[in-house]
């Protein structure tokens, strides 16, 4: 998976590239690391998104979707409330919920598809 130009790069030390991965679902009984999602948000010192650092430099919340099926796209990510609108390159946008939670390895998150549907994601990686 390729990465964005600077994603791991950082001029302010809270920035974070995390990596959201399939939980287990239906379809998918095992999880799939071929799914995934790098989002790159800034976090506190007790791991929850650090809202001032992404009113500071909102461009740099940034998203790119890996689905082994399909092309990768490449987005924002945009504060919705609680949640973060994920906009990729046009396409209808998916919710992403941390649920306020501490964005920590082996934690799960949602993401709602356009369609409603909701998916579990582990956090695998964070850096």
């Amino acid at each position: 998976m390729s990465v964005l130009p600077g994603f791991d790069q950082d001029e302010g030390m809270n920035w974070r590239s995390i990596r959201l991965e399939l939980a287990r679902t239906r379809d998918f009984p095992e999880g799939s690391v071929g799914r995934a999602f790098l989002v790159r948000l800034p976090l506190s010192d007790s791991d929850v998104v650090d809202h001032s650092a992404v009113a500071a430099a909102p461009s740099r919340a940034t998203v790119q979707r890996h689905w082994s099926t399909e092309a990768d796209q490449r987005g924002q990510l945009l504060e919705r409330g609680h949640d973060w609108a994920i906009r990729c390159d046009g396409k209808p946008d998916r919710l992403l919920q941390f649920n306020g939670n501490p964005i920590r390895i082996g934690a799960q998150v949602s993401v709602v598809e356009a369609d409603g549907s909701v998916l579990p994601f582990n956090i695998a990686r964070v850096r």
